[in-house]
């Protein structure tokens, strides 16, 4: 369709005439012609009628170019500019909407795919938005558009809305597979953070909440469902006792994935460079072995004077040694406890060293950097002689072959236990294998009131600021506990929440009371027998009981376990500190030694120590406070504390607590 151009613009813009054809506008000039193609405008042209005639408005990018022509044109002109526009963008509009709803209806709207489609919509907009067709579009087509104009204007509620409304549909559909997966009927909670898969996703779950039940349930829902194969999905737990429960329930659910400690991990992805698995030291399996090499690497050492004078300043500086001598002891008290600062301190400055943490440490400890560093390098050049590794290398060792690209992750889909345990290492090898595409997945799992193990590396930071540490996240939580009553459940959590820095969490018991949930008896020469005595006043059936101590010293000796269990043959008794209580559970527990100065304990850590940790809280004795919340919560019937005549404040509070509830 040709037409003239009209006299101003013959005038002002040398225009001859504009020609409306398959590919475009084409705008004659004197100069020559100039293609307006359908696929450069932005949106339809628009056919505007004013007091000088007819244009036709163009629309590229941010501007407009406005097309004068001579006299007035028919509506029928501004029917075949759209619909020339609309053949032209079409299939584009209808193959992404179609893409778009696909995504939606087969998978959750994680962060990464509404910004994948909103970025989509945006471009789409540009086109499709603002205008309203005055020829004849098809029905899909128009419905394309409505799609387009719809999630265009998608605000944080609709997203909210929508998403609700997949998660009801999963739970519709894959309701008989949670009601068998596990071998049990699970939770609406526990179904839920299955069925929710955003990119960054942390499960608070709390003491007795099943959430070894929902690491096996949402593996074997990302198979069933067909979002992964059994090689895309990798499970990680903290020790190995973990890693082999997770194994069997996995097995016993019929999920073909291997569960993998991060050592394990780090073991199987050097392997696979290397093309075998390399030897592990024998010092970091024997303590006495690795302060054996510290002493004997000193002595060779002070070989050097000025190296002996530093050692020496050391001995009397950190640890009040009063020899006068220039000789060392490396059998006194003093050079004792130096070598097993040493030997602790291996694994955490190499940590430091790996992560580039070491330089404010080499200005404040000047000293024992200057001491320690030279059993360092001994110690790193024994390994390479002895062509070994320690666990340290295990992490450190497979994140370099995973930044190097030598070691691709097949996973898509990284489950990770305990999550509050993790130290800043290990999230490192976790942050590490997420960064190597942007088509994976973190799942992690824990419970940040039984956060205890700082002495061994664990940082709590990593699940109280979890998007700061690995970016925006869908926070969850479980919310059913089946193993303690509702009134142990209320004390433990109000007492651990005393901590302001602790998650809130909402929980309630399945379990209802038959007795009172926490009990208190004195201390004494038959305190124990006593408690037991009450215990089977409770139960006719054999019954499991906990006697649990901070420290191993507070605990019956094995002959004393012995006859009490000859005395109390229907109770299967085992003792635990605190520490090694976590994950454990059974029908009561009995707390030893709850004097002042033993609960909750004193830190004796030295300087060097503390620096070597991850940042200690601001909140006074915040992780004994979370060990006391584990020990409080192993008993599914009865807790009892042996109160002693010089109570730890810790009982006090409980007990104030108790009598509030």
């Amino acid at each position: 369709m040709l037409f003239p151009a009209h006299f101003i613009s013959r005038v002002f813009h040398n225009t001859k005439s504009v020609d409306v054809g398959p590919q475009g506008i084409s705008v004659r000039r004197s100069g020559g012609t100039e293609l307006l193609s359908w696929v450069e405008q932005s949106r339809p042209p628009v056919l505007v009628t004013d007091w000088l005639g007819t244009r036709i408005d163009c629309f590229q990018q941010d501007t407009t170019l406005k097309l004068r022509l001579r006299g007035h044109c028919h509506l029928q002109l501004q029917h075949h500019l759209e619909i020339l526009w609309i053949n032209t963008h079409k299939a584009r509009l209808l193959s992404s909407v179609r893409a778009i709803e696909q995504l939606l209806q087969c998978r959750y709207l994680s962060v990464r795919n509404w910004a994948a489609i909103r970025s989509v919509v945006a471009e789409l907009a540009k086109r499709w938005s603002g205008w309203t067709s005055q020829a004849q579009m098809h029905k899909t087509l128009k419905q394309a558009q409505c799609t387009v104009n719809e999630l265009h204007v998608w605000q944080e509620e609709d997203l909210a809305q929508f998403r609700e409304a997949f998660v009801q549909a999963q739970l519709s559909r894959y309701e008989a597979f949670f009601d068998t997966v596990c071998g049990h009927p699970l939770t609406q909670s526990q179904r839920r953070a299955c069925v929710v898969q955003d990119e960054r996703q942390l499960l608070l779950a709390g003491a007795g909440t099943g959430k070894t039940s929902v690491m096996v349930a949402k593996a074997a829902y990302l198979l069933h469902s067909k979002q992964a194969e059994a090689e895309q999905v990798l499970m990680l737990a903290y020790g190995k006792e973990a890693a082999d429960e997770m194994q069997q329930r996995l097995k016993h659910s019929r999920v073909t994935i291997e569960c993998a400690t991060f050592h394990s991990l780090g073991l199987g992805i050097i392997a696979q460079v290397e093309g075998h698995k390399p030897k592990l030291s024998a010092l970091c399996l024997n303590d006495s072995a690795r302060e054996r090499f510290i002493a004997d690497t000193l002595t060779s050492l002070c070989q050097d004077p000025q190296y002996q004078r530093d050692l020496l300043a050391l001995l009397k500086n950190e640890f009040a040694d009063p020899q006068q001598s220039q000789e060392i002891d490396f059998g006194g008290r003093a050079a004792k406890k130096l070598i097993r600062q040493f030997s602790e301190a291996l694994s955490f400055y190499k940590q430091a060293l790996f992560l580039g943490k070491t330089q404010a440490l080499s200005q404040e400890f000047v000293l024992w950097t200057n001491c320690f560093r030279p059993v360092l390098a001994d110690y790193q050049l024994y390994l390479q002689k002895e062509q070994c590794i320690d666990f340290d290398d295990m992490i450190t060792r497979a994140i370099d072959y995973v930044r190097s690209g030598q070691f691709c992750s097949p996973w898509h889909y990284v489950l990770v236990d305990e999550f509050q345990d993790i130290s800043p290492l290990r999230a490192l090898l976790i942050k590490t294998l997420l960064a190597q595409n942007d088509k994976n997945a973190l799942f992690a799992v824990g419970d940040d009131w039984q956060a205890i193990y700082r002495f061994s590396g664990g940082d709590v930071s990593m699940i109280t600021h979890f998007a700061e540490h690995f970016g925006q996240a869908t926070i969850q939580q479980l919310d059913m506990t089946f193993r303690y009553p509702q009134q142990l459940l209320d004390v433990a959590s109000e007492f651990v929440c005393q901590n302001p820095s602790q998650l809130v969490k909402r929980v309630n018991a399945s379990n209802m009371a038959t007795c009172p949930a926490l009990v208190a008896h004195p201390d004494g020469n038959d305190a124990l027998s006593t408690a037991i005595e009450a215990f089977l006043d409770l139960t006719a059936e054999p019954c499991s009981l906990l006697l649990l101590a901070r420290n191993h010293k507070f605990l019956p000796s094995p002959e004393e376990i012995a006859s009490f269990a000859q005395r109390f043959p229907r109770v299967r008794i085992t003792a635990l500190t605190f520490h090694g209580a976590k994950g454990k559970e059974a029908d009561f527990s009995i707390l030893l030694g709850l004097h002042q100065g033993s609960v909750p304990a004193r830190a004796h850590n030295a300087a060097i120590t503390e620096a070597l940790l991850p940042e200690s809280e601001l909140y006074p004795d915040a992780e004994e406070r979370r060990l006391f919340y584990v020990a409080l919560t192993r008993a599914r019937l009865q807790t009892c504390l042996i109160v002693p005549e010089d109570p730890s404040p810790f009982i006090e509070e409980v007990l104030a607590l108790v009598n509030e509830s």
